[in-house]
């Protein structure tokens, strides 16, 4: 499961991920649900001291109108600009309005008046799901809220699928260990058994798919993409074909989770035996300048599984026409591109050249000096001798996930 399954996550509802440094990342959409806490928890008990226009912004909240409370509380905000009753009032408004950006914001300005709001830090880390660029201050805001109570899991749930986001599995899997192991809630179960299939423990992936599906819960969207590849990487191709054409039906629209769909489904019918249908399941793709990079994806995957030298050419020019189309591509879609074109002798140079931009941007991730130092070597452009004791200093100074990447 690449990255990019995660990133488009965050992207249809606003959802992203990259796992390995191989793929672009994605996971990244599906929708995570936010919950509202109970008024009465809000601290109603400090009524006496909040203004009339906070109190009606309060009373409208209890009965639904919400526009009345917005307004409201934007007028108490006037007397009572530190209140952090008052901004927290108008930032639950807001999100039950499904006014996401103003809740965003207005969550950020309680934490500015009480760094400490645990309603406040619990709800950036919730809303940092919708879009990527929020991520990591949503993972800042979660690991505030676990230093102040280390027992809440939902907030440590939220925590691990940020992680899953950025692609620290690590952390990620870390966390969801702790939640897996205190009562989770089905939801939590699917997520991690998504992030363990990114990260490539499928029979774990699979003992959670299958305990969240005993709650009596379909598994779809993008929890059935991913379901859908650790049924074929644990040797049931049939099973995955079958889980996929099914996510077909539901999403046999032209949109990121029907392309994504489409990608699964061929690579599953490959290892199910049936090439013809893996590349007619892509036909639909062919042309469309949106689904340039799913198709460059599924075809790349069919290469590998068939060793057909016919396609790597489709390949590169897909991938070619993905940068071309990009004014500003992304340091993830460079290092995927690099990734894909490092592995022929003819795209090595290319390869070298997107290494070299990604790490201007990241000087301090040494998985991108080990990629250089090797198309260096590759390419005559650095000994023998040379690589060996550059690539010792970048191993002992790389994390652990990537140096086990690049001993595998």
């Amino acid at each position: 499961m690449n990255q990019n399954n995660i990133d488009k996550k965050q992207k249809g509802k606003g959802k992203k991920i990259k796992y390995r440094s191989l793929f672009t990342c994605s996971f990244f959409l599906f929708t995570y649900l936010l919950t509202v806490p109970p008024l009465g928890s809000i601290a109603e008990a400090q009524a006496q001291s909040l203004s009339a226009s906070a109190q009606k912004g309060f009373a409208f909240l209890k009965k639904g109108f919400i526009n009345d409370a917005i307004a409201a509380f934007q007028q108490a905000l006037k007397t009572q600009p530190q209140s952090s009753q008052v901004r927290l009032g108008l930032a639950i408004a807001y999100r039950k309005a499904g006014r996401i950006p103003e809740a965003w914001t207005a969550y950020q300005q309680v934490l500015a008046v009480d760094s400490n709001n645990q309603l406040a830090l619990k709800a950036v880390g919730l809303l940092a799901t919708y879009r990527p660029e929020w991520n990591l201050k949503g993972i800042e805001a979660l690991t505030t809220l676990l230093e102040l109570n280390p027992n809440d899991s939902e907030g440590r749930g939220s925590r691990a699928l940020l992680y899953s986001y950025q692609g620290r599995l690590s952390e990620s899997l870390a966390d969801y260990q702790i939640v897996l192991n205190n009562n989770p809630t089905p939801k939590a179960v699917v997520d991690a058994a998504q992030t363990y299939s990114y990260s490539g423990d499928f029979p774990k992936a699979l003992e959670l798919f299958n305990r969240y599906r005993s709650t009596g819960k379909a598994i779809t969207e993008y929890a059935a993409l991913a379901y859908g590849r650790t049924l074929r990487e644990t040797g049931n191709p049939g099973g995955a074909v079958q889980v996929l054409e099914a996510q077909l039906q539901r999403s046999n629209k032209l949109d990121e989770i029907g392309f994504e769909t489409r990608k699964e489904l061929a690579v599953a019918y490959l290892a199910n035996q049936q090439q013809a249908q893996a590349l007619a399941v892509l036909d639909v793709l062919q042309g469309r300048p949106d689904a340039i990079l799913p198709l460059a994806r599924s075809l790349n995957e069919i290469r590998k599984y068939t060793n057909n030298p016919t396609l790597t050419q489709q390949v590169f020019n897909l991938y070619r026409q993905a940068l071309q189309t990009d004014p500003n591509p992304s340091p993830k879609l460079l290092r995927e591109v690099a990734d894909v074109f490092s592995g022929f002798p003819e795209g090595r140079q290319t390869a070298l050249q997107l290494y070299r931009r990604v790490a201007l941007e990241f000087p301090n991730d040494q998985s991108l000096v080990v990629q250089q130092l090797a198309l260096e070597n590759q390419l005559g452009l650095l000994g023998k001798n040379d690589l060996k004791q550059r690539l010792t200093t970048a191993i002992q100074s790389t994390p652990s996930d990537i140096a086990s990447s690049c001993n595998s």
